[in-house]
């Protein structure tokens, strides 16, 4: 089965933990559980809040702490059971080998537009299997799925609806997991509605007819 991931970082800490509480209790025994802070915290906050959620079982708290905080998501990797999740935000090859090399997260989620496209990422799964990383790329699943498929160990994998209408194709998926589309390329093609979004057009240099 899948999972489901939860926001948090609420002013009120409470009530991310009723909201868990309320969550969890409802949610099947085999389906996972996250919850995403998107950098709402402060590493003593993070910390506090992590050994109280430890005996959840949560597959991972996301970006608790600002993005650029290696030390302090190492920190939190090295103290709590619950895994470390991170890097979104970045924006660079460099940056993500920096995080992982720091000990920065459990599990990697570069986002490949983000960081430079589909190479740079190869190359940051590279590193990641290396120190054995656990993966869950972030957002546009589109292309996602198609790299997280080729990393050694089982990734997450981000479910967005919203993103559907610019596309003809709907990734398929059943009981919590994404098939991997078998057509040419990406299997995505550019739907109606995203070509009448299109402000303008541009033609760079000439094509040479022989």
């Amino acid at each position: 089965m899948g999972g489901i991931k939860l926001k948090v970082g609420q002013p009120d800490g409470q009530e991310d933990l009723r909201r868990i509480d309320a969550l969890r209790t409802h949610l099947p025994d085999d389906v996972a559980m996250m919850v995403d802070a998107n950098q709402q915290w402060d590493r003593t906050y993070a910390l506090q809040f992590g050994r109280i959620v430890d005996e959840l079982g949560l597959a991972f708290i996301e970006e608790p702490l600002d993005a650029l905080d290696f030390e302090g998501h190492a920190m939190l990797a090295r103290e709590l059971a619950t895994p470390i999740a991170t890097g979104e935000m970045l924006t660079s090859l460099a940056e993500a080998v920096q995080l992982m090399r720091a000990g920065g997260c459990d599990i990697a989620q570069f986002d490949a537009p983000r960081i430079g496209g589909i190479s740079p990422f190869l190359k940051a799964m590279t590193v990641a299997e290396e120190l054995r990383i656990d993966i869950a790329p972030h957002w546009m699943m589109e292309l996602q799925v198609h790299l997280a498929a080729a990393y050694p160990q089982e990734p997450w994998v981000e479910h967005f609806f919203s993103l559907e209408p610019v596309f003809n194709e709907r990734l398929e998926i059943a009981n919590g997991r994404v098939a991997v589309p078998s057509r040419p390329g990406l299997g995505l093609s550019l739907s109606d509605a995203a070509r009448d979004w299109t402000v303008s057009r541009s033609a760079f240099g000439e094509i040479s007819r022989l």
